[in-house]
């Protein structure tokens, strides 16, 4: 139990030490995390259309 608590007492104090992003900080990575998704999905999505057309195609 001893080490627990000594565990959680050096999580405590490690965490005093974190530089913590601004909140304009964190809404601009939000934001740019939601683009950077999108943008991902709306290729997959293209891509899985072409390769379904391809395939459609090719076994006619």
């Amino acid at each position: 139990m001893d080490k627990l608590f000594g565990f959680l007492l050096e999580v405590k104090e490690e965490l005093k030490k974190v530089t913590w992003p601004s909140p304009q900080q964190v809404k601009i990575a939000t934001v740019a995390v939601i683009i950077f998704t999108l943008v991902i999905s709306i290729y997959l999505w293209v891509c899985d259309l072409a390769f379904s057309k391809i395939i459609d195609y090719l076994f006619k």
